[in-house]
């Protein structure tokens, strides 16, 4: 009898071991890698360009240590890609299709203050919600001002208009705006 409380204790302790490690899984929106490069391409009055902001140690810690002021021409129109990657280890890992992938949780936000913008989100979850990797920006007067640029995860509570302080913030980051003639 002793032996098998003596056997039936070890296998506890040993399933309770393995049933503490959580496995890695690449499709679980609650796991998070950093994202410390963020580039925006846009293309429209007869160029293209692209912006970058890389902010190797992520949220907190150190400022950023590159933020490209993004120029565009006043009353011109443009077609807007962002991109959102990790490059810790010496590697540069995209992340944009996961977050793509993960999109019923997630939704980029582009707030302008001090210039005219109008920013309208042109891709859609799964469930038919903005998403904002793609964006249509159509340009105002002349000026300058900057963009509160946020990726917000959005587990579970995801709608089709929602307000940019709903769920937390996977990266929130001010940019110069710069629009001239």
């Amino acid at each position: 009898m002793k032996r098998h409380i003596i056997v039936l204790c070890v296998l506890s302790l040993v399933a309770g071991f393995v049933s503490c490690k959580k496995a890695s899984d690449p499709n679980d929106e609650n796991e998070h890698e950093a994202i410390n490069k963020i580039t925006l391409s846009f293309s429209g009055a007869g160029t293209t360009a692209t912006f970058t902001i890389e902010d190797p140690d992520g949220d907190g810690g150190n400022p950023p240590t590159r933020i490209d002021t993004i120029r565009l021409k006043a009353g011109q129109t443009y077609t807007s890609a962002i991109g959102f990657k990790n490059l810790s280890g010496g590697t540069e890992r995209d992340l944009t299709a996961g977050i793509a992938a993960q999109g019923k949780a997630h939704e980029v936000f582009y707030l302008p203050t001090g210039v005219t913008l109008t920013i309208s989100k042109t891709d859609k979850d799964a469930n038919g919600y903005p998403l904002g990797l793609n964006a249509s920006w159509v340009v105002g007067t002349a000026g300058t001002g900057s963009l509160t640029l946020k990726l917000m995860h959005k587990s579970g509570i995801k709608g089709p208009n929602d307000a940019p302080t709903l769920g937390h913030s996977d990266v929130q980051i001010m940019v110069p705006v710069r629009i001239t003639n």
